[in-house]
């Protein structure tokens, strides 16, 4: 990556500007991001609604996001990650950088998924946060800083040296947004549905004297619950994934330098244009 190409600022970031700035980024290139989470999205929502037939639609869609989103995520960032130093962001490209580095991709990230999964039932989810933040560099290692094996971790753990405890706040506001996020679009298409079409998708459809055994029940065995639910979570993962991205430029831009670096760079250039 040539650091004098950047496409952005590069400069430190609050985690809300990391936020914004991947709203930005999402709306730019809205078409690109969504064809990736239909080509990923699109088998694991339809499994869910199948599973809905036997009462299991929220169990395969959950396990089949937990496990198979991490590489949309590693989509988004080979797209959004070599564009932002200057390359072209197209669905194509981010394809094939991720197939270049698919091997390391399969044994890494599932890894680190289970990781997360095997602490946070033990521990009852206190851990997870933490466990998820340490892992959570992996995509951007392994394609944008090309490193194998051991190496993996150990950069990991270089990066969030000294701003671990940081980091987790920002995955926990990152993920408590996308969640917000997620619901209220839910609910959005709930209403336009209902407004539009005369179809209740949830809503309409709870008696609010049982509501948790409705809720419950709905989640299991409705199929359109469960399809619209899953869809709106594979549409705002990639917007959770580039606030995440960015917090990762931040954390090189601290601890690196980079800003100083590019300037250094812009400066010595004027300098040799001007002898």
């Amino acid at each position: 990556m040539k650091l004098e190409n950047a496409t952005l600022a590069l400069e430190p970031r609050s985690v809300g500007e990391c936020i914004d700035l991947a709203v930005l980024f999402y709306r730019r290139h809205a078409s690109k991001l969504l064809t990736m989470s239909l080509l990923f999205g699109g088998v694991p929502v339809a499994a869910g609604v199948v599973a809905s037939r036997g009462g299991t639609g929220w169990l395969w869609s959950g396990v089949s996001f937990f496990l198979v989103s991490p590489f949309l995520g590693a989509s988004v960032i080979a797209g959004a990650g070599h564009h932002v130093f200057g390359e072209d962001f197209t669905v194509g490209n981010a394809l094939r950088q991720v197939s270049s580095r698919l091997v390391t991709l399969l044994v890494a990230l599932p890894a680190a998924r289970l990781a997360v999964a095997a602490v946070s039932l033990t521990c009852w989810g206190v851990l997870t946060v933490p466990v998820a933040a340490r892992y959570g560099f992996l995509s951007e290692v392994v394609i944008l800083e090309q490193l194998e094996r051991y190496r993996i971790a150990k950069r990991c753990e270089e990066i969030l040296r000294d701003v671990w405890v940081e980091a987790c706040g920002r995955y926990a506001a990152i993920a408590g947004f996308a969640f917000g996020l997620s619901i209220v679009l839910f609910l959005l298409f709930d209403l336009g549905s209902r407004a539009l079409f005369g179809i209740p998708v949830f809503v309409a459809k709870i008696s609010w004297a049982v509501a948790a055994d409705d809720v419950v029940n709905l989640l299991a065995y409705d199929p359109l619950v469960v399809g619209v639910l899953s869809a709106t979570c594979w549409l705002v993962y990639p917007l959770a994934r580039l606030a995440w991205f960015f917090c990762y430029l931040d954390a090189r831009v601290r601890k690196e330098g980079w800003d100083v670096e590019i300037a250094l760079r812009v400066e010595a250039r004027r300098l040799q244009h001007a002898y």
